[in-house]
């Protein structure tokens, strides 16, 4: 599910990431995951997190294992991003503050702090290559606890629609290539009708609304793991 994938992103990068010296950065940190929701609708959140509890854990209500506080502050501002009818900003407003004050809690090992940097570049003509080579620097710094897959997903997610159909495009012939390449040498019907079924779903992914174009990403980034392409 694209909405569980999210939400699972968001507390990840929030949850692991290494305090901020900067209180800036730490709000850039903020929106930048919570523009990963804004094609997402709160009632489908929630219908997804009931239908996950219901299929693997019974319906049985599992705490954050970090903080709950936490957990709950990230859930309203996701809450707040997704939900139209959001009127509680007194709420909003507490959870932000404590997602920001965990953000830029103070630590004693040095170590711990992230090492994002607002450097300036010295020279003008040399200002495009600095700014490309920092926002690449401190994209991995600041995600740093998420697996390499999980920083092309997010980074994915994060970006602009054409580059989005891009990447999509990309995957996809990627992923009937290695569907053509399995299919040459399956001889198991069952495998070769379901590899079939998969070659005919990508095929007709053409003209894809940009509000539901991440699910189509993050489906394709899923077979691409189950075909052995990451």
């Amino acid at each position: 599910s694209p909405a569980l994938s999210k939400q699972h992103l968001i507390y990840k990068n929030i949850e692991n990431c290494k305090p901020f010296v900067k209180e800036r950065l730490a709000e850039r940190f903020i929106a930048q995951n919570l523009q990963i929701f804004k094609n997402e609708r709160w009632d489908n959140i929630i219908s997804e997190n009931k239908r996950l509890r219901r299929e693997l854990l019974d319906d049985i209500h599992i705490d954050s294992k970090v903080d709950s506080k936490l957990a709950e502050s990230i859930n309203v501002l996701i809450e707040q991003a997704t939900n139209p009818a959001f009127t509680d900003f007194e709420k909003e407003q507490q959870a932000y503050e404590y997602t920001l004050s965990y953000l830029t809690r103070q630590i004693t090992d040095k170590n711990q702090e992230s090492s994002e940097r607002e450097d300036n570049p010295s020279l003008v003509n040399e200002a495009w290559e600095f700014i490309t080579k920092m926002a690449v620097s401190n994209f991995n710094k600041r995600y740093e606890h998420l697996s390499e897959q999980e920083k092309k997903t997010f980074s994915v997610l994060i970006s602009d629609n054409k580059t989005k159909e891009v990447f999509l495009n990309e995957i996809k012939e990627k992923n009937l290539s290695k569907i053509d390449q399995l299919l040459e040498s399956e001889t198991d019907n069952e495998t070769i009708g379901v590899l079939n079924s998969f070659k005919v779903k990508i095929e007709n992914m053409n003209n894809i609304n940009p509000v539901i174009i991440d699910e189509f990403i993050l489906s394709n980034l899923d077979l691409s793991e189950t075909l052995g392409l990451n």
